[in-house]
């Protein structure tokens, strides 16, 4: 592990071990208390933008698998956590969570107190911040952060929204398309509009007996209304984002 160093736009500077991704990245810094689905909360695309300090003191330990990914990038742009397990337990596991984040180009922040952080994100609201495994000095790093863009000043919903409208066929419990194949379908669709939706939501529209249509956030709303009005599709889900 090498060294990172983390400034944030209260003044603080921290210096800690980092794994996953190397290089520098700005974010705005919140929490997450919990005690399970890192994995999860890691690839949901809500946090696109955003650095996550979990509460949770061990993460890593049960490493990672496809089933399980909340969405096909990871959009955050780092995780603080305590204490990091690159050795993992787990029969599902296919990988550790080193080498996801190495994948999708996201920070990963150890040894650090995520206590001390978390009370100060509690106190003090969420916050942007930089952290790099290339600059050490405090200044430096005050100076790219604060000519950086802000986190509302960036449109992450048209980043992690799909391009295209697409038909999700998968429940809860299957790997393909067995739920829509058993003609458990009832007749109703729905419409889902996607401000950074989850996969597992998806999951569950279809496990209840849905036929789901996933759109773009820039959606015409009088196609939905026609669409609603001619009987073709039964109701529109807005999505979480």
């Amino acid at each position: 592990m090498q060294k990172v160093w983390i400034y944030l736009e209260n003044g603080i500077f921290l210096e800690a071990k980092s794994f996953g991704a190397t290089g520098t990245a700005v974010g705005e810094i919140v929490f997450n208390t919990s005690l399970t689905g890192y994995q999860e909360i890691i690839s949901d695309p809500s946090y696109a933008g955003q650095f996550i300090t979990f509460t949770m003191p061990e993460i890593g330990n049960v490493g990672v698998n496809d089933d399980d990914m909340e969405s096909k990038v990871c959009h955050c742009k780092g995780v603080l956590v305590r204490n990091y397990h690159n050795d993992y337990s787990n029969y599902r596991a296919q990988n550790n969570l080193d080498s996801l984040l190495k994948e999708h180009g996201v920070l990963g922040i150890c040894d650090i107190d995520t206590r001390y952080l978390t009370k100060m994100i509690r106190d003090e609201g969420a916050m942007m911040m930089i952290a790099s495994t290339e600059i050490s000095s405090k200044d430096e790093l005050a100076k790219q952060l604060k000519a950086s863009p802000r986190i509302e000043d960036i449109n992450y919903i048209e980043l992690v929204s799909t391009k295209e409208s697409f038909i999700h066929k998968s429940g809860a419990w299957n790997h393909a398309i067995k739920a829509y194949d058993k003609a458990v379908m009832s007749d109703k669709k729905v419409v889902v509009i996607d401000f950074g939706v989850k996969r597992n939501i998806l999951n569950e529209l279809v496990q209840a007996g849905l036929e789901v249509e996933v759109v773009p956030s820039n959606f015409k709303g009088e196609d939905l209304i026609a669409r609603f009005e001619s009987k073709e599709i039964g109701g529109v889900f807005l999505s979480n984002g």
